[in-house]
């Protein structure tokens, strides 16, 4: 009976030692769910513009490679998923940080795009030949400034 019980606790540590050393999914934190998110939101749009590019888009690996920059892969992304969804209030927040980083983003690209039109306007005024008369100068485009409160 004792050799017995002997060789249930060692094959219970055995076990336990086995299943310490399996690897299993890790959770995302939430900063890098934000940014991941955000990543492949942009990949979304991406890929939906593109019409080459969805047609050969494979649905199961469209995100791995954002998955490996940070360090994860499509086991640990579900598993960070499905832990966020427990509580949707958490999860509600997380999509709303990449809304506004997204957002963010869109305005500072159109800031740059109006001062780029302005930049172009006034080459071309500036580039033809002079004339007895001033140009009309075109008004400097307005940046949006963002309440951060």
């Amino acid at each position: 009976m004792q050799l017995r019980a002997g060789h249930i606790v060692l094959v219970i540590l055995a076990v336990l030692l086995w299943a310490s050393c399996q690897k299993g999914p890790k959770l995302i934190s939430r900063d890098e769910m934000v940014e991941i998110s955000q990543e492949m939101l942009i990949q979304d749009q991406i890929i939906r513009k593109d019409r080459d590019i969805r047609q050969q888009a494979d649905s199961s690996l469209v995100y791995e490679g954002i998955f490996q920059k940070y360090g994860y892969n499509t086991d640990d992304y579900l598993y960070s998923l499905n832990y966020y969804l427990r509580d949707p209030e958490r999860m509600a927040k997380i999509m709303g940080e990449v809304s506004e980083r997204m957002s963010a983003e869109a305005n500072g690209m159109n800031e740059e795009v109006a001062l780029y039109e302005w930049q172009q306007k006034m080459l071309a005024l500036y580039n033809r030949p002079v004339s007895g008369r001033l140009p009309k100068v075109p008004a400097l485009p307005t940046r949006v400034v963002k309440d951060s409160t």
